[in-house]
């Protein structure tokens, strides 16, 4: 009769703790790499406690083509993604007006202290300290990614009088898993996926996932702060307790549109609409309740392609100055400013 031998399995126990420990070591090093970010950022302490971290960066002259004056773009992520996401039309915009950009409580360098349950109206209420804070009495136009897009759309209320139109990007809409079949599908699976990552993320195994291939669409000095943000637990964190509230409110059926008292433009992604009638619908929707709306869908792409592929911020962007001419204009007719077109665009950098 054979001998059972313990060798294999201690060494297996001991090659699992290796990798363990050095999963936790890398967690470590990135954790802090998140949390030092570009080093450029600033942080805003809203009333609930929360410190959001942001970037306000000014149109560079002497290549500025817009007032003194003009709109601040601000820029509201989707769920589980970071300011990063921006940088293509942060970008675009560097010589013509103000960006603001900023990661939400719990994101990057950005840090939830708020003691009490998360909520989408804390989330608004959070972009709305920040925007007249950081902004003061600056006009801004907000620009919203996903549910980003519906977040800019419920800070309409705590920020009337400083808001001069709304730009949505493949926006979230109160009732999609009501009324599309696909959303709800989709909602199940994200439950399921958001169930297991956080927890795997902070046992060290974010090493694990699989290299997102959006990160090397970025500029090139962004990519290696947005692979750290997406292999870091408080992204997942964030992003579940983010989804578990979202699903909820979604679900419950109490929420709608809000009033949009604004001009409001939608970018919809080309992908989302072949794909889902129903939603191209509640976009549809979403244009026919503002005062003055208008709908643009790219072609070809997916939702998260609108933010980080380069040829669809471009187009983004120049919506974005031929949306906003008129506000512009009758923004500078209602306070006697400049009759600089805010169409007008900016030197190619």
């Amino acid at each position: 009769m054979s001998t059972r031998s313990d060798t294999l399995p201690r060494a297996a126990g001991a090659l699992l703790g290796a990798v363990a420990a050095t999963g936790l070591a890398t967690q470590y090093c990135r954790h802090r790499r998140v949390l030092r970010g570009h080093g450029e950022e600033e942080v805003w302490e809203t009333s609930a406690g929360n410190l959001l971290s942001y970037r306000l960066t000014e149109a560079h002259p002497p290549g500025s083509r817009k007032p003194p004056g003009a709109p601040v773009l601000v820029c509201e992520p989707g769920m589980v993604s970071t300011a990063a996401h921006w940088s293509w039309l942060r970008r675009a915009f560097r010589a013509e007006c103000a960006v603001l950009s900023y990661d939400r409580a719990g994101y990057g360098r950005s840090r939830r202290r708020d003691r009490n349950d998360f909520t989408l109206a804390s989330a608004v209420a959070d972009l709305a300290e920040l925007v007249r804070g950081v902004c003061a009495d600056r006009q801004v136009i907000l620009v919203g990614h996903s549910l980003g897009g519906y977040l800019a759309l419920r800070a309409l209320d705590p920020l009337q009088g400083l808001v001069t139109a709304a730009v949505l990007l493949d926006p979230s809409h109160p009732e999609e898993f009501a009324r599309s079949a696909s959303q709800a599908r989709g909602a199940e699976v994200l439950t399921s996926q958001l169930a297991l990552l956080p927890l795997s993320v902070r046992l060290g195994l974010g090493w694990m996932l699989p290299a997102p291939s959006w990160v090397n669409w970025l500029p090139e000095d962004e990519r290696s702060l947005a692979d750290d943000q997406y292999r870091d637990w408080k992204l997942w964190s964030a992003g579940a307790r983010e989804w578990r509230t979202t699903e909820r409110e979604f679900r419950s059926g109490a929420h709608r549109l809000p009033p949009l008292t604004v001009p409001v433009g939608l970018v919809a992604a080309g992908r989302t609409h072949e794909r889902d009638a129903a939603h191209a619908g509640l976009h549809a929707e979403i244009v026919a309740a503002a005062p003055q709306g208008e709908l643009l869908v790219i072609d070809g792409v997916e939702h998260d392609e609108l933010l980080l592929s380069a040829p669809a911020c471009d187009q983004i962007a120049q919506f974005i100055r031929t949306f906003t001419a008129p506000c512009e204009r009758d923004r500078h007719e209602r306070t006697g400013e400049g009759s600089d077109d805010c169409a007008e665009e900016a030197d190619d950098a």
